[in-house]
């Protein structure tokens, strides 16, 4: 009897590398995506001689990763960030402070008070506590540092990777590292001292093209294409698998299959699963997706009086501006700008900010962030290109809560057996770790 193929439902990078990996084991595969084009949020394109990202403007250079760029055949075409990477600011007061990504070193800067120092330089004698249940990030870190370091430290740092609010994240799961060891060595400052290698930073790369063309190389060896415009509307269990209902480019379509996989945000999966399982969708629709915008800005190189050398900058949230931060692109990925020119990637939104969407116009709001901007770095003149793409459901949010939500995935795919959920709210926003998950799930797959 013909194996009937794995079912993928969506065609972001979890849904092709997922149906990559299956490919490799041989095992058949169909993916339905929803939308025209494969990709989900990783999107480049050009602008006026500039390369832009939409979305993940960076990859983190993983040896697993590596080998999975090599494997593609992209090698050639890897950009490797320059050393200004390793330099990092924040901002205080409207200016910039240079940040060691060395937690211990900023002891030695002016970006903090000497409470806040003290208060960091003393955090290994102040007692442990295990708390009941899930925990804030906020609250994690006025307890072991301080309210300072959590509004200016771990604040931007966090706006930067999730977009988040530190009063809602779960810190078991955006900073699990840090509970550990205040479980394990009684003290935060001394698990980092003890694990030096977890704080190690990897290379940074993008591709010639922009990120982009890690989607495209995916579809191009997929030997099954992906089927666009097809949006599942129902699923229910059949006596060979599942039965699943979905349009096809607005047609009416149907298959049955053994083994489903749900590639998709939260809420997407929610609504395809709600009539198999209403408890896990509820559950599953609670995991927010704030708003962001991305505000690409390109300037005359003279414009700026003197060369901003490093990754970019983060805005805490007590700073009130308009925008979490910026990547200094033409700094790290030269070849991102034309010559003489400089681009930058402007982040706008987020659990916090995603209000900002509702109180002023996309124009009014632009053209705030932009005055802002120009005023934080002295830049003379205006922006010779601007482009502005919003997001109206961008990263998933790991507030406290989530593990409930961990479970109840648990739960669906043992009550549904050949029903997986995968997705980078389960398994981590970093294009790595859906990678590696990619890797996981086939293997899983095959041995069923």
């Amino acid at each position: 009897m013909k194996e009937q193929p794995v079912l993928i439902v969506g065609a972001g990078i979890s849904g092709l590398s997922i149906a990559y990996e299956l490919q490799k084991q041989q095992i058949p595969y169909t993916v339905l995506e929803a939308g025209p084009d494969a990709g989900g949020v990783i999107q480049s394109f050009h602008k006026d001689g500039f390369e832009l990202d939409a979305g993940p403007n960076t990859l983190a250079a993983t040896t697993e990763t590596l080998a999975f760029i090599q494997e593609l055949g992209l090698t050639d075409q890897m950009l490797e960030a320059t050393a200004a990477s390793k330099k990092r600011y924040l901002v205080r007061n409207s200016q910039l402070h240079t940040i060691s990504p060395n937690p211990l070193k900023i002891l030695t800067t002016g970006y903090l008070s000497r409470n806040a120092k003290w208060r960091l330089f003393t955090e290994s004698f102040r007692k442990p506590v295990i708390p009941v249940g899930e925990e804030s990030v906020a609250n994690f870190i006025n307890r072991r540092f301080g309210k300072e370091i959590a509004d200016y430290l771990l604040d931007p740092i966090l706006s930067g990777i999730y977009a988040g609010n530190l009063d809602l994240l779960s810190v078991e799961e955006v900073l699990p590292a840090l509970p550990k060891w205040e479980k394990q060595y009684g003290s935060v400052t001394k698990g980092l001292m003890k694990e030096k290698g977890a704080m190690a930073g990897r290379k940074i790369i993008n591709f010639k093209g922009g990120n982009g063309l890690l989607v495209k190389r995916l579809r191009e060896r997929l030997q099954t294409p992906v089927r666009f415009n097809c949006t599942v509307s129902h699923l229910e269990p059949a006596p060979d698998g599942y039965l699943v209902k979905y349009t096809d480019n607005g047609q009416p379509a149907e298959l049955t299959a053994r083994r489903v996989v749900f590639a998709t945000p939260a809420y997407a999966t929610a609504a395809n699963i709600h009539q198999l399982d209403p408890t896990t969708a509820a559950k599953l629709n609670k995991v927010p997706y704030p708003r962001m915008g991305v505000l690409h800005l390109g300037f005359d190189a003279a414009a700026l009086k003197a060369p901003l050398e490093g990754f970019g900058f983060l805005v805490p949230a007590a700073e009130k501006k308009h925008f979490l931060g910026s990547i200094c692109n033409s700094a790290i990925f030269p070849s991102k700008a034309p010559e003489g020119k400089i681009l930058f990637t402007v982040f706008i939104g987020g659990a916090r900010q995603e209000k900002l969407f509702d109180v002023m116009s996309q124009a009014a709001l632009q053209e705030n962030v932009l005055r802002e901007f120009r005023e934080l770095l002295q830049l003379s003149d205006k922006p010779v290109m601007q482009h502005f793409s919003v997001w109206e459901h961008a990263i998933p949010q790991l507030n406290v809560g989530h593990a409930a939500i961990r479970k109840a995935v648990d739960t669906f795919q043992q009550k549904f057996p050949g029903l997986h959920i995968s997705g980078n709210y389960l398994c981590g926003v970093a294009i790595p770790a859906l990678l590696q998950h990619a890797r996981t799930l086939a293997m899983e797959l095959m041995k069923k």
